[in-house]
């Protein structure tokens, strides 16, 4: 920091606005204001020719979301975009990055830039995020692909890190520029200047009735719910140009010494604000006043940004690498925040689901019914996006909002899973009505098996088959020449019935017998398929053999695991002989804080499950699978009482564990179900490791990464510092020896704790209040509950209990594994050609990640992107189902080249840097 404030000369007048898309009140609510604010900017614009430009909050969702309503705005908004006066971009929307995948960070990039194309704005290079509790690692290299090498953001950099500018590094080393702007964020000049000479305040929040001429109203009926405020319908104008002098010098004062250069960024807006007529007023006086000492004018991030970079000493400021999560030391308003990971899972889980859906079904499935002939579906396809990024608003999936906003983000969900199984489903039917019917009498029955994952697959599948009654049929055998007879576990067999539809007929009734049981399917093709015949069995399927060796004990080839008297278990890896003894506890404590953190009652009491008596049974008993089902009520407190310690009352929360072993499989299966029937507490699941190490590993967004179990000492920081952490797909413990990671669909929080035995956390609930600390004065508290997540829960995660490092165990691949179901048909024989089993693309490193399977944007070409979380390099080799003229390796923006791949073939050969995202585009030579 520098010593004084001399070196500053020139001051960088910012107007911009934070605009939550949905945070207060509900979308449409929020959107009237909206087009409020956004009809007065573009009328100041148009009048004032001297208001330079006004920044849109870093994206350009906005600006749909205007034109929808006034589209006969669609004009002035494009030429005021294309003159750079109306700033948008580079992101589409602001989301809470470590609650979204991978490739919802690419796409919202991808979607911005289009965005900005289809507006007519000029490129830009600097990505501004006044949002999301933390950066994620991999955003630099991210950014670089998307030709911006400039950051801002507050949150996850403490002030002690570095000065307002900085260097800020990829883990591969990829670097951008960074500010973290000063001590008032992004308020600085709002709060020191523009409201000192507005409104004589400063800080202060209050309203004098009276004391301007204007109409404020507040709707006094007790129909419009809760949280009501007084809207002023004709805001006055004051203008103290006396005091601008004074405001001027103490935001100098109180932030000049942040920054590096001669160059002070001002940043003038608020959130929800809008542009003041009297802005360039007050800049150009500003500037008369100091003129001679400070060059003051409006300007844009990127003008700042083009004017600090002549004068930055790249050399002399810090270099920051990795992940930005640090808790707030010294600083002022920019706290991390960490507790958006864990507040509404039941969203999170939604996330992750439609994401699972469009990213690791629907669009390889997409790209593999094009390979069989198919129209590959894009308008689907980007419906589903659109409905799934159009919740990545950082108050919206970090789970801070109202119930109204979180209903109408469900809706979202179930659209863009929707969207993602229509796809899905009609390229499975492509590839059945088109397979080769070669061989095959009329009444031949086939079993096509899809695996969407580009890598070679082993996997017990549950199979649930309709046959036609007059097969006789109580088993099915299942033959191909290259998995004769997959070993069966049966499950039922029952005389049914199911409706025949047809676009000609009335829905016609199939008299069947529904046949349901485990296969286990070997070497499946990498995101392709495989075809079965079928041909029924008169007698049943019997398979005495099984993985339960006791009444509350199971064991395969690599685990012996017993569920204890209290629903825990004890684990023996048979490889290493470790024991593992009474994991997955449930832990409870109280909540009194909100979405964004977590606070304790001042004389909280934690709860624990070890003491429940639980009742054992074996639910499902085979040798490719065996279930043993623990079922208990555990008791915590009715809420947090009066706040400051937690209710007598007790109330049970009805638990139900089902465990499952596979043969051959090193992880456990946990579907845990809770009815939740209390308030204010913080539900987990607590697995003691007994694994002697100082580091947890999870993989984040294109990485994985290790994190201290050490929680920093923050005696006398500004925020208090927390153990818990992010995760995307998995996180867990190693000694370089034993390992245990927990492997969850769509919780990503978790903590491990430094005692004795290493105990890991798995975030199930955090049931709390909405707060709303709109302003730091005043804290709104609503009724909603939702964010209580109260009712019934359901959550499924793997416990992988594994030799040496996550590398060893492949985790990635196994997660992707236990999150991407194979997908089956049953189905006549074909009209067409197709050969009866099929690769679309295949990966033969298992250590590498493949992230998207896709079509190209502009239709012409396939992208497959992947990437190495590993630390060293790594080779690989991509094999497609069909030749390719050309592959290139390209940007994330998909056109922008980086170099030329040789293909021999339908195959190319890759060498992967550590940490490094590729993104290869494969086409027919007509495009880059």
């Amino acid at each position: 920091m520098k010593p004084d404030t001399s070196h500053i000369k020139q001051i960088k007048v910012v107007s911009n606005t934070h605009w939550d898309r949905e945070f207060r009140r509900s979308f449409e609510k929020t959107r009237r204001r909206l087009i409020t604010m956004m009809d007065k900017a573009i009328d100041i614009l148009e009048k004032d020719p001297e208001f330079k430009s006004f920044t849109l909050d870093g994206h350009s969702v906005m600006v749909d979301d205007y034109l929808e309503m006034r589209p006969e705005k669609r004009e002035v908004v494009t030429r005021l975009i294309g003159e750079g006066r109306l700033v948008i971009g580079p992101w589409f929307s602001l989301p809470e990055e470590f609650t979204i995948g991978h490739e919802s960070l690419v796409r919202n990039f991808l979607k911005g830039k289009q965005n900005m194309e289809k507006y007519g704005a000029k490129p830009v290079t600097v990505a501004y995020t006044p949002s999301s509790w933390g950066q994620t690692g991999q955003l630099p290299q991210i950014l670089r692909n998307f030709g911006l090498d400039k950051m801002m953001f507050y949150r996850g950099i403490s002030h002690h890190e570095a000065d307002a500018e900085y260097m800020w590094a990829a883990p591969d080393g990829t670097e951008v520029f960074a500010s973290r702007f000063a001590m008032f964020a992004r308020y600085n000049w709002y709060y020191l200047v523009h409201r000192p000479v507005t409104t004589g305040r400063s800080f202060q929040k209050d309203y004098q009735w009276g004391e301007y001429d204007e109409a404020g109203m507040r709707i006094a009926d007790g129909l419009a719910g809760e949280d009501l405020s007084f809207d002023v319908q004709d805001p006055a104008l004051p203008y103290s140009k006396e005091t601008l002098k004074d405001a001027v010098e103490k935001m100098i004062e109180a932030e000049g010494r942040h920054f590096t250069t001669e160059v002070f960024l001002a940043m003038n807006g608020h959130d929800i604000s809008a542009p003041h007529p009297l802005e360039p007023q007050v800049v150009k006086d500003a500037a008369e006043i100091f003129k001679g000492k400070y060059k003051i004018e409006q300007a844009t991030l990127e003008e700042f940004w083009e004017e600090a970079l002549k004068h930055l000493d790249r050399d002399a400021i810090a270099h920051l690498k990795g992940e930005r999560r640090s808790y707030l030391k010294e600083g002022l308003w920019t706290y991390l925040f960490p507790g958006t990971i864990s507040a509404r899972t039941y969203l999170k889980l939604a996330d992750f689901d439609s994401t699972q859906r469009i990213v690791y079904s629907a669009e390889p499935m997409a790209v593999l019914g094009a390979m069989c002939g198919a129209d590959y579906p894009k308008d689907y396809l980007q419906r589903g996006w659109d409905f799934l990024i159009d919740n990545h608003t950082h108050d919206a999936n970090g789970g801070c909002a109202p119930d109204a906003v979180c209903l109408d983000m469900e809706q979202r969900y179930r659209k863009a899973s929707d969207c993602a199984d229509i796809v899905t489903e009609d390229m499975m039917a492509h590839v059945v009505k088109n397979l080769s019917p070669e061989g095959l009498d009329g009444k031949a029955i086939q079993l096509v098996v899809f695996n969407p994952l580009p890598v070679e697959r082993d996997v017990t599948a549950y199979v649930d088959v309709e046959v036609p009654r007059e097969m006789d049929a109580k088993a099915v055998k299942l033959t191909h020449a290259d998995d004769e007879n997959p070993v069966q576990q049966p499950i039922s067999n029952e005389k049914s019935s199911c409706f025949v539809d047809s676009i000609w007929e009335v829905p016609r009734i199939l008299e069947s017998n529904r046949i349901r049981f485990y296969a286990r399917f070997n070497k499946l093709p990498a995101c392709g398929y495989r075809v079965y015949q079928i041909t029924g069995t008169p007698d049943e399927v019997r398979t005495p053999s099984t993985l339960v060796v006791g009444s509350n004990r199971m064991a395969n080839e690599l685990l012996d695991v017993t569920v204890n008297g209290n629903g825990t278990l004890t684990v023996t890896n048979k490889m290493t002989g470790k024991t593992y003894s009474e994991i997955n506890y449930f832990t409870d404590q109280g909540e009194c804080g909100n979405a964004w953190k977590h606070d304790a009652p001042t004389y909280d009491r934690t709860y624990n499950s070890l003491g429940v008596q639980a009742n054992v049974a074996v639910s499902e008993s085979g040798p490719l699978r065996s279930s043993i089902t623990a079922d208990f009520e555990f008791k915590v407190p009715l809420d947090y009482a009066d706040g400051s310690t937690r209710s007598d009352i007790l109330v049970g929360l009805p638990v139900k564990i089902e465990y499952s072993l596979e043969a051959g499989k090193d992880t456990i299966g946990v579907k845990v179900t809770v009815d939740n029937k209390a308030k204010d507490h913080w539900l987990r699941v607590a697995l003691p490791s007994g694994i002697q190490t100082d580091v947890s590993y999870a993989d984040s967004h294109f990485d994985v990464v290790e994190r201290a179990v050490e929680i920093p000492d923050s005696t006398g920081w500004v925020e208090q510092a927390f153990g818990t952490h992010p995760l995307r797909t998995f996180a867990g413990l190693s000694d370089g020896t034993d390992g245990l990671a927990v492997m969850p669909k769509g919780l990503f929080e978790y903590e491990v704790c430094n005692d004795a035995g290493k105990t890991f956390l798995l975030t199930l609930i955090r049931a709390c209040r909405i707060k709303l600390a709109v302003s730091e004065e005043k804290v709104t508290e609503l009724p909603d509950e939702g964010i209580q997540c109260p009712g019934v829960r359901t959550f499924e995660y793997g416990i992988c209990i594994h030799e040496g490092d996550w590398r060893k165990a492949k985790l990635l691949t196994k997660a992707a594994g236990i999150n991407t179901p194979l997908r089956m048909v049953v189905a006549g024989r074909g009209k067409g050609e197709l050969d009866h089993s099929m690769s679309a693309v295949q990966l033969d490193n298992e250590l590498l990640h493949v992230s998207a399977i896709k079509k190209a944007e502009d239709g012409c070409g396939l992208i497959v992107r992947l990437f190495n979380p590993d630390d060293s390099e790594q080779s690989a080799t991509l094999t497609l189902g069909r030749e390719m003229a050309v592959a290139k390796l390209v940007q994330m923006d998909e056109s922008t080249l980086v170099e030329e791949l040789p293909m021999k073939g339908n195959t190319v050969s890759l060498t992967m840097p550590s940490k490094k995202i590729f993104t290869v585009r494969f086409g027919c030579g007509c495009q880059s």
